[in-house]
């Protein structure tokens, strides 16, 4: 599993694949700035490594837009 980690809007993002039967499966760490992680899980299976790896990215983005675009509850 081949793991490189990219800064995006304060948070480090590290989008990862696993060969799981036959496909790839990406997933994406998400670390903020006080060094909380959060994984994502299985986000899809992919036929190379680069496209997981790649789709896993760009969710990892998607989910922390939508984390600094979402207000807090009251």
């Amino acid at each position: 599993m081949l793991q490189s980690s990219l800064a995006y809007r304060g948070f480090v993002i590290t989008p990862m694949a696993a060969f799981d039967g036959g496909l790839y499966a990406a997933m994406t760490i998400v670390c903020d700035s006080d060094g909380i992680q959060r994984a994502s899980g299985v986000l899809g299976h992919f036929a190379c490594a680069e496209d997981a790896r790649a789709f896993a990215l760009i969710a990892g983005k998607k989910d922390i837009d939508q984390r600094l675009h979402t207000p807090l509850a009251a």
